[in-house]
């Protein structure tokens, strides 16, 4: 076998385990969006929307506190 034919392994381990699927619907201008800014960031759209909840949930939290100190 030569080296160009070779089985890559499965690669880096990930820094967390991402052990659930989630499926979901959206239009063709949704996914166009996503994949544009995926690739602009070069990462993977499944990434992308990790950081996206990420963002979201950070932003919620910064409201919440926000409004239990008023």
């Amino acid at each position: 076998m030569t080296d160009g034919n070779k089985k890559r392994g499965p690669g880096r381990p990930t820094e967390k385990r991402k052990d659930t699927i989630l499926r979901l619907r959206i239009d063709t201008d949704t996914h166009r969006k996503l994949s544009e800014c995926a690739a602009v960031r070069q990462v993977s759209m499944s990434e992308l929307v990790r950081e996206a909840i990420d963002e979201i949930f950070r932003r919620e939290k910064e409201k919440q506190q926000k409004n239990e100190a008023e």
